[in-house]
Parts: C-alpha cells; structure tokens; sequence
C-alpha cells in the first residue's frame, strides 16, 4: 500500500476509536472526496477533501479536520 493510503487508512482509524470514545458516528457527518487522479507517485503533497453535511456542527468539522491533518502530517508518517 502506498504512502496515501496508509495515511487514509490512519484516518479512518481514529475517526473509528473518536466515534467509539464518545459514543458519536462521526463518519455520518462527512464524506471524503478522492483526488480526480491516480495517487500512486508525491504521496506526500495529496491530501483528500472532506465535504461535511450542512447540519454537522463546527466543533466536530474542527475535530474531524484535526485527525485528518494529524493522518497526513509529514513529520508523523516519517517515523
């Protein structure tokens, strides 16, 4: 698996123990929108677009973008 998608597989990882933590689905709040290309070479620079549901509260956009972040930081996915 290329560096991307182990990144967005981290995200999902702690959307999953976020909304298991707090008792919340924070995955009904938001849909990912793949690059309109093949990630297969600069994994480091593409991050994905998140589209969020026009009811979902700012707190959880700012939580959710926060673990997105944290997935796809460069110094974290260097160790």
């Amino acid at each position: 698996m290329n560096a991307f998608y182990e990144r967005l597989s981290h995200f999902a990882e702690l959307v999953k123990d976020a909304s298991q933590n707090e008792r919340h689905n924070y995955a009904e709040h938001f849909k990912i929108q793949h690059p309109p290309y093949p990630v297969v070479s600069a994994t480091r620079s593409v991050m994905p677009k998140l589209m969020f549901d026009e009811n979902c509260p700012v707190e959880l956009r700012h939580k959710i973008r926060r673990m997105l972040k944290r997935s796809f930081n460069r110094i974290r996915n260097k160790e």
